[in-house]
This record gives C-alpha cells, sequence and structure tokens, in this order.
C-alpha cells in the first residue's frame, strides 16, 4: 500500500506544478525597456506636428511604445529641437523622465520650468503654453491609457 502512496504523492505534486506553471505562462511578465530604443535607435517615425503650432525648429519625431497595458502606456520618444505652441489643453496627464536635450515648458501665466537628462516632470492635463525641446531631445513618457487613446483618436 506503501508504494502507491508515493506515485500517488509524486503525481500529485506534478499536477500542482503542472497548474502553476500553467498559471504562470497566463501571467503578465516585466517588461525590459529596451537600451537601444531608450538611446533613440530604431524608432519609428511619426506624421509631423500640425504647421499651426510650430513655432520654431523642425517638425520631426519618432517614437517606440514598450508597453501598451490596461491602465498604461509606456514610450521612448525623440524629436528634432522645436518649439511648440500648446494652444488646445494638453489631453491627459503625462509623466516624463528626460533621457536626452533639455525641455522648456512656459505655462499660459508666463512661468518657464526648465528641465534637463535626468529630470523627471509630470504635465498635467489641461497644460497650456509653449513646450520647447531642445538638442538631442529624448524622453520615456507614461500616461493613463484611456486619455491616450481619445487623444489618438481625436487627431
Amino acid at each position: 500500500m506503501r508504494s502507491n502512496a508515493i506515485p500517488l504523492a509524486a503525481f500529485l505534486l506534478c499536477a500542482a506544478v503542472a497548474v502553476a506553471e500553467e498559471e504562470k505562462i497566463g501571467a503578465p511578465a516585466p517588461v525590459r525597456l529596451d537600451a537601444e530604443k531608450l538611446a533613440g535607435l530604431g524608432l519609428e517615425e511619426f506624421e509631423p506636428f500640425p504647421k499651426e503650432i510650430v513655432l520654431s525648429g523642425h517638425s520631426k519625431h519618432s517614437y517606440h511604445t514598450f508597453f501598451s497595458g490596461e491602465e498604461v502606456v509606456v514610450e521612448v520618444y525623440a524629436a528634432e529641437p522645436a518649439e511648440l505652441k500648446i494652444d488646445d489643453p494638453w489631453p491627459y496627464d503625462e509623466f516624463i523622465y528626460l533621457l536626452s536635450g533639455k525641455l522648456i515648458l512656459t505655462d499660459a501665466n508666463g512661468e518657464v520650468t526648465q528641465y534637463e537628462a535626468g529630470e523627471s516632470l509630470v504635465v498635467p492635463k489641461g497644460f497650456l503654453g509653449i513646450w520647447e525641446m531642445q538638442g538631442d531631445f529624448r524622453e520615456l513618457v507614461v500616461i493613463e491609457k484611456k486619455a491616450y487613446v481619445r487623444s489618438e483618436e481625436s487627431e
């Protein structure tokens, strides 16, 4: 009788491991942010900014989406130097970690704030003002998914 107990215990253990592995397969895994993409290599270009918002500089930019989940979108964004007039309220709260270059934001009240590589900020939904990108501009952004999708659909 004892000889049957060991194979049964082994079978139950194997079954438990198989169930755990099956659950593991269905569970999300961490997403590595590719270092080459963070460095600006192999990014996908997209449509230029609307001409009416470009005050100076180039209207050339690119991005890569690392993650688009249920709640957030995580992207790297790169742009050539440009100064933009944001006169339509910014469509979402956006966390920014500046990877390179410089960002100068002038709000609707005329207050100027500068950010350099290694600094972080949040641009709140509704922001109005001037958005100036200088140098080899690259940023890592995290945006609330539903607002991001709505903003893409309205363009």
